[in-house]
């Protein structure tokens, strides 16, 4: 081989060799369900939420995330709401919760599963007569896995369940993502599982929203969500910026279900459950 061969061969390989990889680093920045929160990440969500029965809600809540490890994660988002109803209103500490999961990807196994599980709990500040929370700490663990079905589309099923009294009802979500570059579409649904309140149905209802890249981890989400039973709330929306929004994780607040959890707490996805031997009713709290 000529030496001018040589050094074409080498300028050939070493070129495409930067190409792929600036093509690599393109699609991980442009690619919003790829991103990766940093290891101490943080987020602010504001929103609204309306009940059936009258009540209406408006909080924000500040979502603070620390990766203490590459499998797990602790997670807090302190709030502040208002809520009204009837001629009462009432602001306020919101209910914070408080979350240790951990989680893994089987790269190797097809659809690349992400499975994780968690032990959550929420300390309420105030008591339960303010209108704001439940007024009592509450304890749970929760367990999620999610897959890529094609190289866009990702499946994710979940489930939440009570380990103290009068902590509320589980749940089970269903959602989906699909990767539109630097936009990701979600849509799921939520039903909440346990005995309703006197004078209430179990909570279900369907929620949809689009997560927007800023600027690599920094992110933009829209949300919102609609009842379908009387046991849900009529309608929630929120918005958040931040970057622990980024990607897509079955443990980390980037669905929007999980999203308005953060925001108006539990009783977003399960209203029932709070009270002993469930005599709390739905029409007394205005939540049906």
């Amino acid at each position: 081989m000529t030496p001018r061969l040589q050094v074409i061969l080498v300028t050939t390989l070493l070129g495409g060799g930067v190409f792929n990889a600036s093509l690599h680093a393109q699609t991980s920045t442009t690619d919003e369900s790829r991103q990766r929160p940093p290891a101490f990440s943080t987020g602010v969500t504001a929103g609204a939420m309306s009940f059936s029965g009258g009540r209406s809600e408006q909080g924000v809540a500040v979502m603070l995330q620390y990766a203490a490890t590459p499998w797990l994660t602790l997670s807090a988002a302190p709030g502040f709401a208002h809520t009204t109803f009837g001629q009462t209103s009432t602001s306020g500490l919101t209910d914070v919760p408080l979350g240790a999961g951990v989680w893994r990807t089987l790269a190797d196994l097809a659809w690349s599963p992400t499975i994780s599980g968690s032990l959550y709990t929420t300390l309420s500040p105030s008591s339960g007569t303010n209108g704001v929370g439940i007024g009592r700490n509450t304890f749970g663990v929760s367990a999620a896995a999610s897959g890529w079905a094609t190289h866009q589309l990702n499946l994710t099923v979940g489930a939440s369940h009570p380990l103290s009294a009068n902590s509320g009802n589980g749940s089970i979500e269903l959602g989906s993502a699909y990767a539109l570059g630097k936009t990701t579409a979600n849509l799921g649904v939520s039903s909440e599982v346990g005995s309703a309140d006197s004078s209430a149905v179990l909570s279900r209802s369907v929620a949809g929203g689009v997560a927007v890249a800023v600027a690599g981890p920094l992110t933009l989400t829209i949300d919102g969500s609609h009842g379908l039973t009387s046991g849900a709330p009529s309608w929630t929306v929120s918005v958040g910026f931040g970057t622990a929004f980024a990607g897509l994780s079955p443990l980390n607040a980037t669905s929007p279900i999980r999203r308005l959890n953060r925001v108006f707490g539990s009783r977003t996805s399960s209203t029932s459950g709070y009270s002993k031997s469930g005599s709390g009713s739905c029409r007394r709290t205005g939540t049906c």
